[in-house]
């Protein structure tokens, strides 16, 4: 065990989350090696079996004590739920927004269902990060303990990997509210003290990865060769993301490349979910849904359920997870207090059951599936414009072992003269595979290139003209008396661009600042993007939006390092800092500080 390393795994979901770990004993090591945890804690002291916990929690109290998390919490509890998603809202004023959503909560709760416990719960109000990172807090004691049980305490002394995966489509500030979730859950130097790099993988990334070296070494292998494409397709709870990859070599080591830029939707299997909810009240009517939901299904708050709408929920999730293509398919659900009394022929309930056909089903499914459907034809034309063509489907995630949507999929491709596979453990190939992607030694990446999935750059000013350039942009620079447009884009790395792996820098911003004697040496530049095919000449355009705020400190640099000049023969001296802002760009943004060619100083971010 000298020497060795060990990789962690982390695949935060929408609706489950799986975790696992390998140590690295080779250059080489075997991903059969990889160990998922399966003792997810359950209820009545019960451990389940399972790959994923459900990532839910709940701030109901327990009269224990005990955080009710995962499969732990009881029926009654109210259940914070896809929280994953409030990660990538978009940033509209967040307290504003919390101090609606605690408002919001407090009229939504109903007292009276606490006069038998210890009370409501700590919850609303919580940003989603905090609540995310206390899931996450539970989800970490859990690893340690199999962590421990593996190795002893000799895993403490042991250098650690730790692998990331976020959906292909998140954007940098919800890779941000990621990364800060997880630290704050104690995925850290505290729990582990030599963690040595933490990596973010995009999910369809980290699921191809081990499909890929899973399939080396089986009866698909021998199939593949050199110029053939496929798409991977990640069909999670929350988002659908896919990736086209291009095999470049096979020997002597087995490398690709992205085919087609990266896209996603938000249309997992959460979102059947609430399309049963939007069923069901129009069964029911608003009036009845109300009397187990509080709200009706287009004003219940997002991330939370309540009771009585999550046992119903645990129902569904049988019919759910069950559906096929069966023409003369029928469940059955029973309906909570107070409906759990109704006879209504007509709205398909009796004795307090409800009655959902596959009509019903696939009513729910169908916006989810045909939207899937519609991001692989759009990964196929890419690849075909590019001159190539797709031979396979690989189909994963939790709504990818969906029956319905596996035959789905699988008759569309077809139709198209392309083969569907379902991997085996397709459920967890994204954390597998960010364990794999880990075990990869500097420089033995399976991914040769990826391409950008947008536009970044930086608003500058230039020197102004009056052909170029608005006079809304002018403005007389107090140092030098020049005239220059602000607000002009530099765009640093364009959509599509290919990012090669084994090159640690991708852009950078050059810069340059004057300041005198007296002021600060922090300076900040500002990050830009652009999702649009083509990029937007001005920052004021509508199509660009920030990115993040960068703030380089040269305080560390000695002042005679600096350029001196002059305003005028016996004007006031000033220094001129001329430094760069390095970018490297695979799965998230990192960046570095680099004056005269050395490194300096640091680099702080404040994603907007």
């Amino acid at each position: 065990m000298s020497g060795n390393r060990l990789v962690i795994g982390l695949d935060y979901g929408t609706t489950f989350t799986g975790v696992a770990f390998c140590e690295a004993t080779s250059d080489d090591t075997n991903i059969d090696k990889i160990e998922v945890v399966h003792d997810w804690p359950g209820p009545h002291g019960q451990l389940g079996t399972k790959e994923k916990v459900p990532s839910e929690i709940s701030y109901s109290a327990a009269p224990s004590g005990r955080v009710l998390w995962g499969s732990l919490i009881p029926p009654h509890a109210q259940r914070q739920v896809w929280t994953k998603l409030e990660l990538d809202e978009k940033k509209e004023g967040d307290d504003l927004k919390n101090l609606i959503a605690m408002l919001r909560g407090i009229g939504n709760l109903d007292l009276s269902r606490f006069s038998d416990r210890d009370g409501p719960p700590a919850y609303p109000g919580k940003d989603p990060v905090d609540i995310v990172a206390d899931y996450l807090t539970q989800v970490k004691a859990q690893l340690t303990k199999n962590l421990e049980r593996t190795y002893g305490g000799v895993y403490l002394t042991m250098p650690i990997d730790l692998v990331i995966t976020v959906p292909a489509v998140w954007s940098d500030r919800a890779k941000d509210r990621t990364f800060r979730a997880v630290a704050q859950a104690g995925f850290d130097e505290t729990t582990f003290p030599n963690l040595r790099e933490t990596i973010m993988v995009t999910e369809p990334e980290a699921a191809a990865i081990y499909v890929l070296k899973t399939m080396k070494g089986g009866r698909l292998g021998e199939d593949v060769v050199v110029g053939d494409c496929f798409v991977l397709c990640d069909a999670g709870g929350g988002t659908v993301d896919l990736i086209s990859y291009r095999v470049k070599t096979v020997e002597p080591t087995f490398t690709i490349e992205e085919a087609a830029i990266g896209t996603g939707e938000k249309c997992g299997g959460s979102f059947v979910d609430r399309n049963f909810t939007k069923w069901l009240e129009k069964k029911l009517g608003t009036a009845d849904y109300k009397k187990i939901a509080d709200n009706s299904a287009g004003e219940q708050e997002q991330g939370r359920l309540e009771p009585k709408m999550g046992r119903l929920m645990q129902a569904f999730l049988t019919a759910k997870t069950s559906f096929g293509s069966e023409e003369d398919e029928e469940h059955i659900l029973p309906l909570p207090a107070p409906l759990n009394t109704l006879d209504d022929q007509d709205r398909g309930i009796d004795g307090g059951e409800i009655f959902i056909t596959s009509d019903d089903l696939k009513e729910m499914f169908d916006p989810c599936v045909e939207k899937t459907c519609a991001l692989i034809a759009g990964q196929i034309d890419q690849v075909e414009r590019a001159g190539s063509t797709v031979k396979y489907v690989f189909l994963v995630g939790g709504f990818g072992k969906s029956p319905y949507m596996y035959d789905r999929v699988s008759q569309f491709a077809k139709d198209r003269g392309i083969t569907t596979i379902q991997p085996t453990k397709a459920w967890s190939a994204v954390v597998r595979g960010a364990v794999a992607r880990g075990l990869e030694s500097k420089g033995s990446d399976l991914i040769y290139l990826r391409k950008c999935r947008r536009h970044y750059g930086t608003p500058a000013s230039e020197p102004f003209s009056a052909f170029k350039h608005a006079e809304e942009d002018a403005y007389i620079d107090e140092h030098d008396g020049e005239k220059y447009a602000k607000g002009q884009m530099s765009w640093l790395i364009t959509k599509g661009c290919a990012l090669v792996s084994s090159q640690a820098r991708h852009a950078e911003i050059e810069l340059y600042r004057t300041f005198d004697a007296t002021e600060s040496r922090v300076f900040k530049a500002r990050l830009v993007a652009c999702d649009d095919d083509a990029a937007p000449r001005r920052y004021a355009d509508a199509n660009a939006y920030n990115v993040t705020i960068l703030s380089a400190d040269l305080s560390s640099v000695p002042e005679h390092k600096f350029q001196v000049a002059r305003s005028g023969p016996h004007g006031k001296p000033y220094f001129i800092a001329n430094f760069k802002i390095n970018i490297s760009l695979e799965s998230n943004l990192k960046f570095w500080l680099t004056f005269n060619g050395q490194e300096y100083g640091s680099i702080t971010t404040q994603y907007d």
